[in-house]
């Protein structure tokens, strides 16, 4: 096959004509149709996945003071969230993990201001279960290993309910982690309702959830529920 002109060419010898000039050759030697391979552009490489931002953790006391300051708030978003939620006396609701875009992977924690004493994260289904809620208190038992427990857990208004749970350590304090479908119980909850946790009859934890309803909309926004 002959190639375009942008890729072949005559090639003639030192004084004879090419034949595209219109004067007659006499020399008896003829040019030759030289065809030039074309270059081949090949696609630029597709950019790297970028890979999935690591969960953020609650604020501590010493970062609770960047948010007097609008300028700093940025940079408390940065490390530990969207912010959701605040008032200083109350609490804060932050977006601790926006997710990854499937549905999966999506965290909201709620921290008591201004003492920052008790915390609860709410961790939605990911691809090794339905999710996680976390209880972190300074009322809860020391422990240095996971430790099956049953505590009881109670939001104002309601009967108190026995749950399966986990004593873990957790940071400074000790934590109760407590298997649940998220999902589904961000759907059904519609109440802003003060939760206590009790241990051996014991109060270990208890918190205020003021700002619920603005996390549960950003988590089932999150976890793509219509």
């Amino acid at each position: 096959m002959m190639m375009t002109k942008a890729n072949a060419r005559w090639q003639c010898p030192v004084g004879v004509p090419d034949p595209t000039s219109g004067q007659p050759n006499k020399s008896g030697i003829a040019c030759a149709w030289v065809e030039e391979t074309p270059a081949v552009n090949l696609p630029s490489p597709k950019p790297p996945r970028p890979e999935p931002a690591p969960l953020k953790l609650p604020p501590d006391p010493a970062m609770m003071s960047l948010l007097d300051s609008l300028v700093k708030r940025a940079e408390f978003e940065a490390k530990y969230g969207r912010i959701l939620f605040h008032e200083p006396n109350v609490g804060i609701w932050l977006m601790t993990s926006e997710g990854d875009g499937t549905g999966k992977n999506c965290a909201v924690s709620f921290t008591e201001t201004p003492k920052v004493s008790n915390i609860v994260l709410f961790s939605g289904p990911s691809q090794k279960g339905a999710g996680a809620i976390l209880f972190q208190g300074v009322g809860m038992p020391a422990t240095t290993g996971i430790r099956e427990i049953q505590p009881t857990l109670t939001f104002k208004g309601a009967k108190p309910v026995p749950i399966n749970a986990a004593l873990i350590p957790h940071g400074k304090n000790s934590g109760i982690l407590v298997l649940a479908d998220v999902l589904g119980m961000m759907r059904h909850a519609n109440a802003e309702n003060e939760v206590t946790l009790q241990l051996d009859g014991k109060e270990v934890f208890r918190a205020s959830m003021t700002g619920f309803m603005k996390a549960r909309s950003a988590m089932l926004k999150c976890m793509k529920v219509e």
